[in-house]
């Protein structure tokens, strides 16, 4: 399916508006606003109130799932859906959903790939693991339980374990798991910072060093904000998305999600952008009988930065391989508003109450909505 032409017919005097934002600026704001709300109603967590929760002297365990007790794919769909009705997230993750067997193979991963590393540098060599975006603290927790426990020696030769996140209320919430109630403290180091500023490198993000690090990141590519560009009928030249005020009278001279957005393009200009696209031109760059694509530039300006500080590193990413078609039954075509051009690589777009919307700006301002791309 070819998207409708119109990009290719906007008009030069459109392309310097004074209230232009880049696309992904847009899209950060919003995913912030987000996920500044109480941690609890973001990332869900199997909680107490379960079947199979326990309690000794007065204190609540952590359940686990009883894997072993489950008859079938039907029995854990049917635990699958109990768990989503029982907890009070927007959603739930494997690292929380299989804790800690999920985490537990993280761990051996890292104990593995940094031994390797170990054996080629001298066996006193110390190393550092990243998470990018750790969630509830979760699978942090696991991970540095399972290799106290199971990898002792890998546990003391590590020198931090360091979570960068954006969202201020998870961060809250790993200080309170990992610092203030954890026997890691000593090992664990938090950062509050935006991934967009870590891409963009106007945020600091690893010192520069040959020391081993490990990287993962569960749950996050799916999340970080993305540019859409286009190829001109007209010209052939590159063109980027970016979002301007419906109300062209607007005095909005900064980024304000509470007014109501439209899309246009612009040539390329960006640098982050420029740069992706001049070293993978076959994959990120647009053809004019596709359309506009979604280009994953925070993601990518992420690893490019990473690879910078760290060229030794060993990565483990893990993220959705599909994403369901939004379900649109409770829009007609008269409130369906589109404003923004249809893409390769379109997003879902997801309010509070489980409602999807047609495009990222078809939602009131003050509507807040995950916005999920297809990894």
């Amino acid at each position: 399916h070819t998207p409708p032409l119109r990009y290719w017919t906007i008009s030069a005097n459109r392309y310097d508006m004074p209230h232009n934002v880049l696309l992904r600026r847009y899209i950060c704001r919003r995913l912030s606003d987000y996920f500044s709300q109480p941690a609890h109603k973001v990332v869900g967590s199997i909680g107490t109130s379960c079947s199979w929760s326990t309690e000794t002297e007065g204190v609540s365990h952590r359940p686990n799932i009883p894997f072993s007790s489950l008859m079938g794919e039907w029995h854990w769909k049917q635990t699958y859906k109990r768990l989503y009705n029982e907890q009070n997230g927007q959603w739930l993750t494997p690292s929380e959903l299989f804790t800690p067997h999920y985490s537990n193979i993280m761990a051996n991963f890292i104990s593995t790939s940094m031994s390797t590393n170990q054996f080629s540098n001298g066996n006193d060599v110390g190393f550092e693991i990243v998470e990018l975006g750790g969630g509830r603290g979760t699978n942090a927790k696991a991970l540095l339980d399972h290799l106290k426990n199971h990898h002792n020696g890998m546990y003391e030769r590590l020198e931090h374990y360091t979570i960068y996140d954006t969202s201020g209320s998870l961060h809250d919430l790993q200080r309170e798991v990992l610092i203030n109630a954890s026997t890691h403290a000593d090992k664990v180091k938090l950062v509050h910072v935006d991934m967009m500023d870590i891409a963009e490198g106007t945020s600091t993000f690893l010192t520069p060093s040959d020391t081993p690090t490990a990287v993962i990141s569960l749950e996050l590519l799916d999340n970080l904000p993305h540019d859409k560009v286009a190829r001109c009928v007209e010209t052939h030249d590159i063109l980027q998305a970016e979002v301007v005020p419906l109300d062209s009278t607007s005095d909005v001279v900064d980024l304000n999600t509470q007014h109501p957005y439209m899309e246009v393009f612009s040539p390329l200009s960006d640098p982050l952008l420029e740069r992706i696209v001049s070293m993978a031109p076959s994959l990120y760059t647009p053809t004019i009988s596709h359309g506009p694509r979604w280009i994953p530039s925070v993601a990518c300006g992420v690893l490019m930065k990473l690879f910078e500080c760290r060229p030794n590193s060993s990565i483990a990413f893990a993220d959705f391989d599909w994403l369901p078609a939004p379900d649109l039954t409770n829009f007609s075509l008269s409130d369906a508003t589109i404003l923004a051009e249809p893409a390769v690589g379109d997003p879902l777009v997801t309010d509070m109450d489980g409602r999807d919307y047609p495009c990222y700006l078809t939602p009131s301002p003050d509507v807040l909505c995950d916005i999920l791309f297809p990894t």
